[in-house]
């Protein structure tokens, strides 16, 4: 099997788990590129100087918008949210790091960019496939400590 992650041979007893947690993985990752992407984006626009729309005044939009607080600590949680989704996708392509798969599932949902409208089914999808018993007896390393 190629991509990213393990290869085993077809008759490797992980093989099932593997074709299970690939597709919710690839997906995941790609919401955590997409929100590294989008604050590139807002950081650049920033840069550039463009003005973000406060109302339907458009005497408001003329004027200038001071870089608040609020704004930074966003994207940098957007930031954070997207290299833990990120990390999390590669950990469960190589099967390893349970808790790490489960925190950057969760950080895809974050409503921090608009790419939480893919992250909270992309999520979900990736919790529900690791919590499956068959899934989550074959994961390496970090095992959850909490019944379930």
């Amino acid at each position: 099997m190629s991509g990213p992650g393990l290869n085993v041979p077809l008759n490797d007893p992980r093989m099932p788990a593997l074709r299970r947690i690939r597709p919710p993985a690839f997906m995941l990752l790609c919401v955590g590129a997409l929100n590294l992407l989008f604050c590139l984006g807002v950081l650049g626009a920033i840069a550039l100087g463009y003005q973000m729309p406060t109302g339907a005044d458009p005497a408001t939009v003329q004027q200038a918008q001071p870089i608040t607080w609020s704004l930074i600590l966003t994207i940098l949680g957007a930031v954070v949210s997207g290299a833990l989704s990120i990390w999390g996708a590669l950990n469960a392509f190589n099967m390893r790091g349970w808790g790490l798969v489960a925190v950057g599932s969760v950080t895809a949902m974050f409503p921090l960019t608009p790419a939480c409208c893919l992250g909270a089914p992309i999520g979900a999808w990736m919790l529900w496939v690791i919590n499956a018993p068959e899934v989550k007896n074959l994961f390496t390393g970090s095992e959850p400590s909490f019944p379930g």
